[in-house]
């Protein structure tokens, strides 16, 4: 997983739907740390360490420079960092988005580090130039002033997490709609993961948040319509608006505003989007109709359960894969559970493998399963 998130460490949509797999799998992602991360993410334990490329405006040659510093030894403080980096390359944009990032949180509040940054910056800077000059000695260096951070109260939570979509183009400490869970729950809200398996104009619910708005005028009449890009937990969906909804949920329709969306599932060459019936605010969502109750209960879903892992080891019996087919075949619903591999070594490794595979999950069909693979080699979560 963490040589996946580092192959697509620039596809904000991909590294979404990886966290939530890390965190389906009880995986632990830790946010970016100056003195823990390297360049790209990394294991620690049984968690993921967040990758310093990751984080927006810090190119490879700042980088470089963090860890050439670290080589010698940790940063101890904030003043210790901006005096040991190269200030051509690590230079005030570069440490701002580390701060807004979390990468620098171990120095102090995110506040008091933003405040302190001019301050700090000029004299590290001061003192570097010192250095080069030959006014102050090699031990000059490694005399850093005693730490005097202002007082001051951390950002909001929802500051906090603005800032971090804006440095890492995603929220990783927590998220605006974790609070809206049971909500979301109670009107059938359906994650935007899970849309590519549903019909083309399936009447659905989306809910998340509003992070980009684009207006273009129809050609017809030239009014006013609307493409927005919606978040939720899980990743990020277009939404077409057309001009009547538009002018209707016009003070809705703003960035970062959390939302529940009515709509219609449109499936086209061109890819996945929704096309908006209704848009309302989540708060004001009473009267939002539950579009899928009824469909998931005449198709028998399991929407308690978001997958089916199937524990292998590499030592199993390939004939045995033929057997998984047909059960798996058998109990198919594509409308329901997904179906995982985990192959384990006796060399203390694994892989988690997602098949192409949904099934409606059963006890008859999970005892057909631990008959060839053992029992509790069939878990439902």
């Amino acid at each position: 997983m963490a040589a996946t998130l580092s192959a697509d460490m620039d596809n904000t949509t991909k590294v979404v739907a990886y966290i939530n797999e890390c965190k389906d799998m009880g995986i632990e992602i830790l946010p970016p740390d100056i003195n823990e991360s390297e360049q790209e993410f990394k294991v620690i334990g049984n968690s993921i360490r967040f990758g310093l490329e990751a984080v927006k405006g810090v190119g490879s040659a700042a980088i470089e420079a963090i860890l050439e510093s670290r080589n010698t030894k940790k940063f101890s403080s904030f003043h210790d960092f901006c005096l040991r980096v190269d200030s051509r390359r690590v230079n005030k944009k570069v440490i701002e988005s580390l701060i807004k990032a979390g990468a620098l949180d171990s120095f102090g509040k995110r506040t008091q580090l933003m405040l302190a940054l001019n301050s700090v910056m000029d004299s590290a800077l001061k003192t570097q130039k010192e250095l080069e000059s030959g006014q102050r000695n090699m031990f000059g260096q490694l005399e850093t002033p005693a730490e005097t951070l202002p007082k001051t109260e951390e950002w909001s939570d929802s500051e906090r997490l603005a800032m971090e979509k804006e440095a890492l183009g995603f929220y990783i400490t927590g998220h605006p709609l974790s609070k809206y869970k049971d909500e979301l729950a109670r009107l059938s809200v359906i994650p935007t993961h899970q849309l590519t398996d549903l019909s083309d104009r399936e009447d659905i619910n989306i809910g998340g948040i509003i992070n980009g708005v684009k207006k273009i005028q129809t050609k017809k009449r030239g009014d006013w319509m609307a493409y927005l890009t919606v978040e939720d937990l899980y990743g990020v969906i277009e939404v077409i608006v057309f001009p009547d909804l538009l002018n209707e949920a016009a003070q809705v329709i703003t960035q970062d505003t959390p939302v529940i969306i009515s709509g219609q599932i449109d499936k086209n060459d061109k890819g996945l989007k929704i096309i908006a019936k209704k848009i309302t605010s989540i708060q004001n969502a009473e009267h939002i109709t539950t579009h899928r109750v009824n469909y998931a209960q005449s198709k028998k879903r399991a929407t308690q359960y978001t997958a089916l892992t199937l524990m292998m080891h590499t030592d199993t019996n390939t004939g045995y894969l033929s057997q998984l087919k047909d059960i798996l075949l058998r109990h198919s619903d594509n409308e329901a559970v997904p179906v995982r591999l985990k192959i384990i070594s006796p060399e203390q490794w694994e892989a988690l493998i997602l098949t192409n595979k949904h099934v409606s999950p059963s006890q008859e069909m999970i005892s057909e399963i631990e008959n060839i693979l053992g029992k509790g080699q069939a878990v439902l979560k």
